[in-house]
């Protein structure tokens, strides 16, 4: 919240009333991570933990406000490169501790007002909720955020009208199993109810039956963390359908979805759920200094160079992080290492060879079964004449307690059944072959309620067949229909038919984690459109000087565009709607083309604006290279391009010599670096170095990206992707917001969510603002638990664009 500056007497951190910015998120240096990293080759300190000897912003180090070294690179099983920038002190004197507390006492003042704006908010919280809420609870992760919250929140509120829950994944740090057991006993000392929650399944379980989490596919947060809490939390309450409200140690400044919380958010974890941030706008210079201030218990995690409490290993962590993690905990980080190895699809690698796939962290870009050793789909679907069969090879009864949640469900034989759904009875037919069990479904075509209906179909199949009784379909029902505890039981006199139970990726954990060759990725047609050159915003920009006349293509674009750099730009203006074929004009394949209607307008906004970038990228989702993209590169997680080559993997099984993914990797490259695409929409901020040589030619080394939200969405932008998005689902202009946020669903259809990385609580900022200034084409309502969305189906997203026009 407030800045902050290296104080030189103190050696620590100075805190002023001024707004901070952009925090980078200190840290105190403690003399074991020195030992750790190697510094004790270089500099001279005690071997005490009793103070720091300094801080750290990410991997560079600062010794009394000045930046005396930095890490470069690193992983699992190589330390990172010290870089000695600097002496800390003259003639190889011992480092001094900081003095922790006059740097207290310098910030006292300060921290007073920060701390009392978070009881304020904690305790406004309570009163305004406490009538609507179940249970209070702080969620204890055992790292620092937690133990402030914690803190602030048994200081507000009285011991007995919260608890405190600990969701303990099976894969903690040792020394965050330290803090727990030390905060069960302070709770016990001052009658604050406290208690872990974890699956009844253990993690080597899990990890055989799911295989190792990865960057897309996090199923351990939900199978280990919060199901867990929610199923304890019922069991506290005597509720099924609880409403509670977490006290968290989120931060706006730990990433940037983060940024985007609000104080407060309902569902944001968890259906029907609150979530308070107390220490939202906290920085980490504002955590420790309470820390010390209070005297709170510092988990040793931190001590050891760790910048994070959290499990031994994550998808999400990467080198230098790796290599702490495995130096401080190797024999819990080997374990898991070892899971990932046994499970892995890479049997021809020698073990040298595997053991290097887990230390570049290949392992972590998997995106099904195809990269395990175990496994075999267990189901196929056919779609034979407009009619779907399911063929199911290892057959239970589960399926028939999850036929309830569709609706009403008569067995009439053990091979004939029917299910009411949308007013329509179902038949449904059985005809075993063998190990076959092939479901028919006679009078089940193709209009949208039967469409809709096989897909619950397909998620009951799915579900009785791969479950593990893992606890996430139980914990997602608020009506306690499904009950887990000996077998499956669905409660059909309580379902409401709510369908959240099969709203989850591949409608089973387990399935999206394990699927296998059966139903995974189709080979994708018309990848690499744009070759390995991408495009630039100057070959656009004179494309509109040009007016995409006949000069512009025969100028080569005053000479930028030429030879297949032509080409890759051609299909460009094509995929993005600028320019139409015209069969009567020009002398060869580029000047037979002419700006559309589209691309006058675009050509009017022209290519400084962002806006104009925007609305390209609203059509270019619709064509293969970057719907691809908008469905397959995660937002907030750092991508190379050796990363994109590997997602590309399962949809180009031809490409063998890997010239095609190369090709598509370079082009998004250039894309994100120089359009407006990548950093100003979000696309993708990079890391990445620019040459050019003597001879003029430009070298670019993308080191890394990460996809962001776009900071500045323009409604209209948001509103014309709403109608291309309607008129890609066959003119459906009605549809729920719930819809738009699930991006697992297989649509022709790419939501502006999904595109420009915008949540729940934007898009119904956004569409709350579209209702008012535009209700002759969209009408929006969030009340009582809906989330309607409805467009004017006379009007169109050619229609929306006249709305730039009228300012330009």
């Amino acid at each position: 919240m407030y800045s902050y500056e290296y104080d030189e007497i103190t050696g620590g951190l100075l805190l002023n009333s001024s707004p901070l910015g952009f925090s980078k998120e200190p840290r105190p240096v403690y003399y074991k991570e020195l030992d750790i990293l190697g510094f004790d080759q270089y500099w001279s300190y005690d071997k005490n933990d009793t103070y720091p000897y300094m801080w750290a912003e990410s991997n560079n180090y600062y010794y009394r406000g000045r930046k005396v070294a930095k890490t470069q690179g690193g992983s699992l099983y190589t330390a990172p490169k010290i870089v000695i920038l600097d002496e800390p002190e003259p003639y190889g004197e011992p480092l001094r501790f900081v003095d922790i507390p006059s740097m207290v006492k310098k910030n006292e003042t300060i921290m007073e007002r920060l701390v009392q704006e978070s009881i304020k908010k904690v305790y406004n919280t309570y009163t305004k909720y406490k009538d609507d809420v179940d249970v209070f609870y702080v969620a204890f992760s055992g790292g620092k955020d937690s133990v402030v919250v914690l803190d602030i929140v048994q200081r507000t509120l009285p011991h007995n009208e919260f608890k405190v829950i600990f969701g303990d994944t099976g894969m903690e740090y040792p020394d965050t199993y330290d803090v727990v057991k030390k905060i069960s006993k302070y709770c016990k000392q001052n009658e604050i109810f406290f208690k872990s929650a974890e699956s009844k399944l253990s993690t080597d379980r899990t990890w055989e039956c799911f295989g190792p989490p990865a960057v897309t596919n996090r199923w351990c947060c939900s199978v280990h963390k919060t199901s867990p809490q929610i199923m304890l939390l019922q069991e506290l309450t005597g509720l099924k359908s609880f409403t509670g409200m977490a006290f968290t140690g989120v931060r706006g400044d730990e990433s940037a979805s983060r940024s985007v919380y609000e104080d407060v958010n309902l569902g944001s974890k968890h259906q029907g759920q609150f979530s308070c941030h107390p220490i939202l706008e906290w920085n980490s210079a504002e955590l420790f200094i309470y820390i010390y201030q209070k005297n709170l218990i510092l988990n040793e995690t931190y001590k050891k160079g760790n910048s994070r409490a959290g499990c031994l290993i994550c998808p999400m962590s990467s080198g230098k992080h790796e290599y702490l993690k495995r130096q401080c905990y190797q024999d819990g980080v080997e374990k898991l290492v070892d899971k990932i190895k046994s499970t892995s699809g890479k049997t021809n690698f020698t073990p040298s060879e595997l053991s290097q796939f887990v230390d570049l962290g290949h392992w972590k870009t998997r995106k099904s079964g195809r990269e395990l050793n175990f496994g075999q789909d267990k189901h196929i679907v056919e779609i034979s004449k407009s009619k779907t069969s399911i063929t199911v090879y290892a057959l239970n009864n589960r399926w028939k307690e999850w036929a309830k949640t569709i609706g009403s469900f008569i067995e009439i034989t053990p091979k004939k059944y029917t299910i009411d759904y949308q007013k329509k009875t179902y038949s449904i037919k059985i005809v075993v072959n063998n190990n076959e069990n092939v479901f028919t479904f006679p009078n089940c075509g193709m209009a949208k309620d039967d469409i809709k209906f096989m897909s619950l179909f397909k998620s009951v199949i799915i579900k009785s067949i791969y479950c593990v009784n893992c606890g996430v379909c139980m914990a997602e029902c608020a009506h306690g229909c499904i009950d887990m505890s000996n077998g499956l039981s669905i409660s059909s006199n309580n379902c409401i038919r709510c369908y959240k139970c099969h709203d989850l990726h591949e409608h089973c954990l387990r399935y999206n984690s394990i699927r296998n060759r059966i139903g995974v990725e189709k080979a994708m047609k018309g990848l690499g459109r744009y070759y390995s050159f991408g495009v630039r915003e100057n070959w656009l920009r004179t494309f509109f000087k040009y007016e995409g006349s006949t000069q512009f293509w025969d100028t080569d674009g005053d000479s930028m565009v030429a030879n297949k750099k032509k080409d890759a730009f051609l299909n460009f203006v094509k995929d993005t709607g600028l320019a139409k074929f015209n069969k009567v004009i020009g002398h060869d394949k580029y000047t037979k083309y002419e700006l559309s209607e589209f691309g006058n307008n675009m050509s009017q906004l022209g290519a400084d604006s962002e806006n104009m970038w925007a609305l390209l990228l609203c059509n270019l989702v619709y064509t293969p290279d970057f719907k691809w993209f908008a469905k397959n590169i995660p937002f907030n997680e750092t991508i190379t391009l050796y990363h994109i080559k590997t997602l590309l993997e399962p949809v180009m099984e031809n490409d063998a010599k890997g010239l095609g993914k190369r090709n598509i990797a370079d082009a998004f490259k250039i894309m994100l670096i120089k359009t407006p695409l990548g950093e100003d929409i979000g696309l993708g901020i990079c890391d990445y170095d620019e040459k050019v040589n003597s001879s003029g030619n430009e070298h670019i080394a993308l080191k890394s990206f990460y996809r962001t939200t776009w900071k500045n969405p323009d409604p209209r932008v948001i509103l014309y992707s709403l109608f291309k998005f309607a008129e890609a689902c066959d003119n459906y202009y009605q549809f729920t917001l719930s819809r738009l946020m699930n991006h697992s669903i297989d649509s022709a259809g790419v939501s502006p969510s999904e595109i420009f990385g915008l949540d729940r609580g934007q898009m119904e900022k956004i569409l709350n603002g579209l209702s008012i200034n535009y209700p002759d084409f969209i009408n929006a309502s969030f009340t009582h638990d809906l989330d309607n969305i409805t467009l004017r189906s006379d009007k169109t997203s050619q229609d929306v664009l006249n709305f730039f026009m009228e300012v330009v």
